[in-house]
């Protein structure tokens, strides 16, 4: 896979053959790198969307309500597998752990 010179890296990402490859989560998403349909994601887990009305997802690609601020509500114990066909393109999004039997995407952090 190759990569732009980039001076500003978020996400280490590592292909089937284990070569590993620091990328910012924005490139990711302009160069069409974002089809994790699918993949287990860590959406929900790692992180929530938390929206005006109190709605709170598990990513702000809306996957898997978990309830409203207002009530009772839990983080999910384990990764969900992805239904959409891109992520969003929000970098936060992108920053979660995505993984499939060949590659893993996840964050540097």
């Amino acid at each position: 896979m190759q990569t732009p010179n980039q001076k500003y890296y978020n996400c280490v990402i590592t292909l089937e053959d284990n070569s590993v490859h620091n990328v910012d989560a924005n490139w990711l998403h302009n160069a069409g790198h974002d089809n994790w349909q699918g993949w287990t994601c860590h959406a929900g887990v790692d992180r929530i969307w938390i929206y005006a009305d109190g709605s709170i997802y598990g990513s702000e690609c809306r996957h898997d309500y978990l309830g409203n601020i207002n009530s009772d509500w839990d983080l999910l114990d384990t990764p969900i597998k992805c239904k959409h066909q891109r992520c969003s393109g929000c970098t936060d999004d992108l920053l979660l752990i995505k993984e499939n039997t060949n590659v893993v995407h996840s964050n540097s952090c």
